[in-house]
């Protein structure tokens, strides 16, 4: 498990942007923190880490559901607050994913299935002016 201090919504995003560029196509990241914690900003890194315009990032909480286009493919970031663990499977997920996908799942349980074998987890939290991310990538042997 790997951790950093985040001071801001700017280090969220960069952190976002680094791990996107340690996730494979048809990785997943499974994010956990309570509201407020930043998963969408980070997702928002994790867009422009792609090659994405961070700026159409919203929340999926109402929508469940966003897509976006970018040059490696496309980020499904999904909210299972509502839908629970088994929501993104009665979405029909499974059928729109391509192997090029990455797929952000937040408020995410840890089981799938998910689309490939790797799946990452990352949990925010707050701590004093800032958040702690917390996160463990799969095992790569």
């Amino acid at each position: 498990m790997a951790e950093r201090f985040l001071a801001d919504d700017g280090a969220t995003e960069a952190l976002g942007e680094d791990l996107a560029r340690l996730t494979p196509p048809g990785g997943t990241w499974l994010l956990r923190g309570e509201l407020g914690a930043g998963k969408t900003t980070w997702t928002r890194g994790f867009l422009r880490g792609l090659g994405g315009d961070p700026d159409e990032v919203a929340s999926p909480t109402y929508a469940v559901l966003h897509r976006y286009a970018c040059p490696v493919g496309r980020l499904f970031h999904l909210d299972l607050y509502r839908a629970g663990a088994d929501g993104a499977w009665s979405l029909g997920l499974e059928d729109s994913l391509e192997p090029g996908d990455r797929l952000v799942v937040e408020w995410a349980g840890r089981s799938g299935p998910w689309p490939t074998d790797w799946v990452a987890t990352l949990k925010l939290e707050s701590e004093a002016e800032g958040r702690r991310a917390e996160w463990t990538l799969p095992d790569q042997s």
